[in-house]
């Protein structure tokens, strides 16, 4: 278990107040990356994490590059053996121990993502049969609850850690399920802490048309956050990927292996910005901009605090405006006073897709600087 803090370091905590958030009673924003381990968070059947993945010196990069948060993308099966009598896993909770340690070194604060529920299938709003069995069964829905509870126990009091994102894209159109699930959760994180932001996302809904909408789960907390996630315009940020066939597909995953086709331009007056604004594929910055304020100005509905938990791009073998995006959508989500990270920095594997890689150097150095940029 990490050191507590007393009563009196409640200002150490970060808060919700109104649709800002607030450390030690100044307005916050947070800013920084997703961090993964790419050797672990896909497979089902491991359930521990690669516990030499993250390192001071990443922690120590971040730092310098101007960053002040990181999402954290962990599983629940970290934390639960997958075999009965199914103890809490000492192992789970050491490695967690360190990173914490060593975020807190370098004056980043951790939002833990459950990124996987219990039986560690990948949910992403992607609805197949092996996902589904976690929908099914009310016992590994009350283990994933059980885990929540008992990181909360031992992390209550440690402030380094300022938000819990309950769960990552959840693959149910079984709204109500979704809903009773995260107020389970809600519930089971206020026994023990009163301190730490919740974040939820949205869930999918079939309405009585048979039409389908996204909502976010209604709960009593106050110190509620919205987590949205941004990738639009998908025919742009995500070209050349084999794996998109829906609207509800994955954001993650394979390389892109094609040219980019798809253009972002600001499509000012200028020579440069002439050929990209006549292609016949081209996205404009002013649509771009507008979207986002749209899926802002509905996560807040006036009240609610709202972080972009997520974006990224696929980087192709041409650049058509992948550096535009990327800088666009940071200052347009500062501008909006919701903060960002990238998605994502990530272990030993490097690709053609969204990553930055930790240990032997980066995979897109101009990600990193860019973002850092926008972080100063």
């Amino acid at each position: 278990m990490t050191s507590g803090a007393h009563a009196a370091d409640i200002g150490q905590f970060v808060s919700v107040s109104g649709t800002r958030l607030a450390l030690n009673n100044q307005t916050w924003m947070p800013v920084g990356m997703n961090l993964m381990d790419h050797e672990t968070i896909w497979d089902v059947k491991k359930t521990q994490p690669t516990l030499t993945w993250l390192r001071d010196k990443d922690f120590a990069d971040l730092e310098k590059s101007g960053f002040n948060s990181a999402r954290l993308v962990v599983k629940s099966d970290y934390f639960q053996d997958v075999d009965p009598p199914h103890k809490f896993s000492e192992a789970g909770f050491k490695w967690l121990d360190n990173v914490i340690a060593l975020a807190k070194r370098h004056n980043i604060k951790l939002i833990l993502d459950m990124h996987m529920p219990t039986g560690g299938v990948q949910q992403d709003y992607q609805i197949n049969d092996d996902n589904q069995a976690f929908w099914n069964d009310d016992w590994a829905k009350g283990r994933f609850v059980d885990v929540w509870r008992e990181i909360t126990r031992r992390y209550a009091n440690e402030p380094t850690v300022w938000a819990y994102d309950a769960m990552n894209e959840p693959a149910t159109t079984d709204f109500k399920a979704y809903q009773n699930l995260m107020r389970s959760v809600v519930n089971s994180i206020r026994l023990y802490d009163d301190s730490h932001v919740i974040m939820l996302q949205k869930g999918m809904k079939i309405n009585d048309d048979g039409s389908w909408s996204m909502e976010y789960p209604q709960t009593d907390d106050a110190n509620i956050v919205r987590s949205i996630h941004f990738y639009q315009p998908t025919d742009f940020t995500l070209q050349g990927a084999t794996w998109l066939n829906s609207p509800t597909s994955s954001l993650r995953g394979e390389s892109s292996t094609t040219d980019a086709a798809i253009f972002y331009c600001h499509c000012e007056e200028s020579d440069d910005e002439a050929i990209c604004c006549n292609h016949s594929s081209t996205t404009a910055a002013s649509d771009l901009s507008l979207n986002l304020q749209n899926m802002v100005a509905e996560a807040q509905s006036s009240t609610h605090a709202v972080v972009l938990t997520e974006f990224g791009l696929l980087w192709p073998k041409k650049l058509t405006g992948q550096p535009d995006w990327i800088v666009d959508v940071a200052k347009l989500a500062s501008n909006l006073g919701i903060g960002w990270h990238y998605w994502h920095y990530t272990g030993t594997t490097c690709s053609q897709s969204f990553n930055l890689k930790t240990l032997y150097g980066v995979c897109h150095p101009m990600t990193l600087r860019l973002l850092s940029e926008a972080a100063k």
